[in-house]
């Protein structure tokens, strides 16, 4: 078995704040990822999704335990709104990512920026702005200005959490779809469970503040997913009673 492309053990991160006192956010945070997995984390609000990310990315360092990971010229982020430059069209919003980090690559990169938008479908948009575009096609150019890095690792806050239901569903068909093209290692953060259900290799379940890891489970069902598959169900069924959610509010999928 390859090594893993991530893993923590015993990670922690704390805050300090008024009083000479201390927040932990992050409580012994132990797992790992293997190379084209496509991770979901999902816990309550404050449990530390995002700031696990921002470990991962060498955002923020951790306050205890140990961690590897992808150098931070390695990794893709995708952010919860497409944060694209409202002044560049949608090819240059790629390209200047690829300038700015084409002088801490070992080697050129393989595919020409058309190539991403070809990816997202989203070729004939290229001299488009930003403004010209509906809220999903311009998450779809973060996607691909994020994968035109050509990342070993790809971390994702939340990126449909700001699109209407109907849209959001699209764009988890089109991420899924994309990643059994192209197998980029995933981690995925999100509130929705029946997201992570239905696009994930395994979830990673975090606790209410300080986050720890309550259960990560594997997920051996066939794309595209639904609730009548019994080890769907199962997973479903597991993450909801880990989060404490009644059986009686639990939504299908």
């Amino acid at each position: 078995m390859p090594d893993p492309i991530i893993a923590l053990e015993n990670v922690c991160k704390s805050y300090d704040i008024a009083g000479g006192e201390s927040l932990t956010v992050l409580d012994n945070i132990s797992f790992t990822v293997g190379e084209g997995d496509f991770v979901a984390v999902v816990g309550p609000s404050g449990s530390g999704k995002s700031t696990l990310l921002n470990i991962l990315s060498g955002l923020q360092n951790p306050t205890n335990g140990s961690l590897e990971a992808p150098a931070p010229e390695e990794i893709g982020f995708v952010f919860q709104r497409a944060r694209l430059l409202p002044w560049r069209t949608v090819e240059k919003n790629l390209s200047i990512t690829r300038e700015a980090r084409a002088a801490n690559r070992r080697e050129p990169f393989k595919q020409g920026v058309g190539d991403y938008l070809e990816a997202v479908g989203l070729s004939d948009y290229a001299d488009f702005y930003p403004a010209a575009l509906s809220g999903g096609m311009q998450q779809r150019v973060s996607i691909a200005r994020a994968l035109a890095t050509e990342p070993a690792m790809l971390l994702m806050d939340e990126p449909f959490s700001a699109l209407d239901e109907m849209t959001a569903r699209t764009q988890r068909a089109f991420l899924r779809d994309l990643w059994l093209e192209r197998r980029p290692t995933v981690m995925f953060v999100t509130h929705n469970v029946m997201e992570a259900i239905s696009l994930a290799t395994s979830v990673v379940v975090l606790s209410s503040r300080p986050g720890r890891v309550l259960d990560h489970i594997v997920i051996d069902a066939e794309y595209p997913r639904s609730l009548t598959d019994p080890a769907v169900e199962a997973v479903h069924e597991r993450v909801m009673e880990l989060l404490g959610v009644p059986a009686s509010d639990r939504v299908a999928l």
